[in-house]
């Protein structure tokens, strides 16, 4: 049986919702974080990297989503800079920056193991309490996402 749409975010997504903001050189270092987690789906088929399903899903808990439907909205009305900055595929046919539909978001997040998911993310954003590491990203980690300066929309894109 099908999840609802409003289908909770998994439990390892949880320690978001105490990270601070993510400037925008902090964004290599969540990819990397988040690029450890081991992929469960066949790799026949895979039109999206984990880690930018998983790069989409964190921005949008972080920006209030609190479902897979509203973490699949958040991801199809990012401008096409975040959507880059965040790992996306390009089209090759539109040059677009791709994003996963909600029932990709919700199947590859079932499949995560949850242990492990916490864990990169728990890496890779530390908490407003927490000291930051010495070898890996500042304390501020993870509420806002923005691209890099150098990285523009294509004209042809929409604005989605």
């Amino acid at each position: 049986m099908p999840a609802e749409p409003s289908s909770a975010i998994p439990s390892g997504l949880t320690v978001l919702g105490h990270a601070e903001p993510l400037r925008p050189a902090e964004t290599p270092h969540l990819l990397a974080y988040l690029a450890t987690i081991t992929d469960p789906r066949a790799r026949a088929g895979r039109r999206h990297p984990l880690a930018a399903i998983l790069a989409l899903t964190a921005a949008a808990v972080l920006a209030g989503a609190r479902s897979v439907a509203a973490i699949a909205e958040w991801a199809a009305d990012a401008p096409q800079p975040v959507r880059a900055a965040l790992g996306t595929r390009r089209d090759p046919l539109t040059g677009c920056w791709a994003v996963p539909t909600e029932t990709t978001i919700r199947r590859t997040l079932a499949r995560l193991d949850a242990e492990a998911l916490a864990a990169a993310i728990g890496g890779g954003l530390p908490t407003a309490s927490a000291p930051a590491s010495a070898g890996g990203p500042s304390q501020s980690t993870a509420r806002r996402c923005a691209a890099p300066a150098a990285t523009a929309a294509q004209p042809t894109c929409s604005l989605r």
